[in-house]
């Protein structure tokens, strides 16, 4: 297993040789560090990587990705990186983050 550590306590964690990923945990909406509930083996595009999270005793979907802390695609100096995760609001539970 390879943990991947980003700002905040965000994390991605891959099962090595081929870089799978199996857990981690990630920056919501609402302010709050959760952990992954579940997260799809690779990504399914160059940005985004198919996730769900627990919410009040629920699973929302969506997906997690790599970003500034600004919301920028690139990091800088002074503007760590960190793991977000996005949920689909037309899904069931999207509503339950802001």
């Amino acid at each position: 297993m390879k943990k991947m550590k980003y700002e905040l306590g965000t994390e991605l964690i891959t099962r090595q040789p081929w870089g799978i990923f199996v857990g981690g945990s990630a920056l919501c909406s609402d302010g709050k560090v959760r952990k992954l509930k579940r997260i799809a083996p690779t990504a399914d595009t160059l940005f985004s990587i198919p996730a769900s999270v627990t919410v009040k005793g629920k699973t929302v979907a969506g997906f997690v990705s790599v970003e500034s802390m600004s919301g920028l695609s690139v990091a800088y100096e002074g503007d760590p990186p960190v793991v977000r995760f996005t949920s689909y609001m037309y899904r069931k539970n999207g509503g339950l983050l802001p």
